[in-house]
């Protein structure tokens, strides 16, 4: 197993346990603004799942779907705080 696995698989297992924390406030937040926070939160951390998977592949295949991702994270992220700020989005 070489440097770059084991850092990899590091790097995973610390992903996973910020989804694990993400989803907890997403279920249990108490105000729609901590839910808001944890799925950009949990988009951002999805994010780093495809690049460490990406890296850990030796493929840069997935890429584009981060760039996808990304965006669709921000402008889901400022409509709901539009929302949330004004009543209505538009």
């Amino acid at each position: 197993m070489s440097f770059l696995e084991i850092i990899c698989t590091w790097c995973m297992i610390a992903l996973m346990i910020a989804a694990a924390m993400s989803l907890y406030r997403i279920i249990i937040g108490p105000k729609a603004a901590d839910r808001m926070v944890a799925f950009d939160t949990l988009a951002m951390v999805f994010m780093g799942i495809i690049c460490v998977l990406c890296i850990s592949w030796k493929s840069s295949l997935y890429f584009d779907a981060v760039w996808i991702l990304t965006l669709v994270g921000f402008l889901g992220s400022a409509a709901v705080a539009r929302y949330l700020e004004r009543g209505r989005v538009f």
